[in-house]
């Protein structure tokens, strides 16, 4: 799992290339990109990375130059370069798979900003060739990691305007806000002037990263960080942190309690919240003037807190909630096959120190199988 951290200087595309390469990713996977051919308007490509200090931190800066010639790009344009990028430089379809949704993340929020379509919107400055570096070089450096769970912070927006093709428009910009408010990301600004959350970075955090507002207790296994292009009075680097998976984990129980829901709906509701929940809960209660009441619980990612109490109000009756964070402890757990018959059987495993428990799916046993 790698733990990213934009608060204090933002987000970009080369910052988290910097970040990943910096934290042990194969470069080599980027140099792939400088031998990319047939892409119209593009002569030429120049991938290297340096070792740069930016306020007495060591960190990596990957810097791709690029010689390319062209006005805009269709949304469908960009699919259809990343989609013959990707059998160039040998991209897994996961990865592939993975850069489509920052892609796809990135047009919404210009079709949304500009009143277009998203396979007709023009795409200017986040139209070019780097764009699908950053993307599928991301997520490729992710899979050579052996980390495909991300976690983040908010993203520090930075302040004042910044000059673009479409003119002056202020930080951040619309492209941002809109990628924020569609996907539940949190923002904060600061005094650096300019813009330092660029619409790729926060595209591919939306699309790969749960959010935490603060980092909860964990074990760093390494740190990485990738260096952005300005000099700021903090150090302009984004930080990346390998970590255990089960040393990380920040969970929140949220709470209600209703005395004016009905059975059916307060089944379609729970059906709703077991999308974004580990657990959902249904307890039965008296309330206030003794009335029975449902107390409805769930133990959810704390980055998915605004999510379950935004659907807790669509789709059940209540108008105000409850929420703590909990501490969870939890037996390491894997299945195994038992050869059973002309089959076998999945047997799960628990395991917590010298504790060890075993259970056989319920699906594989003869009573099991209501079909």
């Amino acid at each position: 799992m790698i733990v990213f951290e934009p608060h204090l200087s933002g987000v970009s595309g080369d910052m988290l290339l910097g970040a990943l390469v910096d934290l042990g990713g194969d470069f080599s996977l980027l140099e792939r990109f400088a031998h990319v051919k047939d892409v119209e308007g593009l002569a030429g490509i120049s991938i290297r990375k340096e070792r740069v200090k930016k306020r007495a931190i060591a960190s990596t800066r990957v810097e791709i130059e690029l010689d390319e010639h062209f006005h805009a790009r269709h949304g469908h344009e960009m699919f259809d370069i990343l989609d013959r990028t990707s059998k160039e430089v040998g991209a897994s379809s996961w990865a592939r798979q993975k850069a489509k949704e920052a892609v796809l993340c990135l047009l919404e929020a210009e079709a949304r900003v500009h009143g277009e379509d998203v396979d007709e919107v023009h795409l200017h400055e986040a139209g070019s060739f780097d764009t699908i570096i950053d993307c599928l070089g991301y997520f490729m450096l992710l899979e050579s990691l052996g980390a495909q769970k991300v976690f983040s912070t908010p993203v520090c927006v930075g302040s004042g305007t910044v000059n673009t093709c479409h003119g002056l428009l202020p930080v951040p910009v619309p492209a941002v806000t809109a990628i924020a408010s569609d996907k539940g990301i949190p923002l904060v600004g600061s005094m650096a002037e300019g813009e330092v959350a660029t619409p790729t970075g926060v595209s591919l955090l939306a699309v790969s990263a749960d959010f935490c507002k603060a980092l909860p207790s964990m074990v760093p296994q390494k740190v990485g960080y990738g260096a952005g292009s300005r000099d700021f009075e903090v150090a302009n680097v984004l930080r990346a942190t390998l970590v255990e998976d089960k040393s990380f984990e920040e969970t929140v129980l949220i709470e209600t309690t209703m005395d004016d829901i009905t059975g059916e709906e307060i089944g379609y509701a729970i059906g709703k919240l077991q999308e974004l929940s580990m657990e959902v809960h249904l307890l039965q209660g008296l309330g206030k003037k003794n009335r029975p009441v449902f107390v409805l619980r769930l133990l959810v990612d704390a980055g998915k807190i605004d999510q379950a109490v935004k659907a807790l109000f669509e789709h059940t009756t209540t108008i105000g909630v409850r929420y703590w964070p909990v501490s969870r402890v939890k037996m390491d757990r894997s299945i195994k096959e038992i050869p059973h018959g002309e089959g076998f059987v999945r047997v799960k495993v628990s395991r917590h120190g010298d504790l060890q428990k075993e259970k056989i799916d319920f699906d594989d046993l003869p009573y099991g199988d209501q079909k």
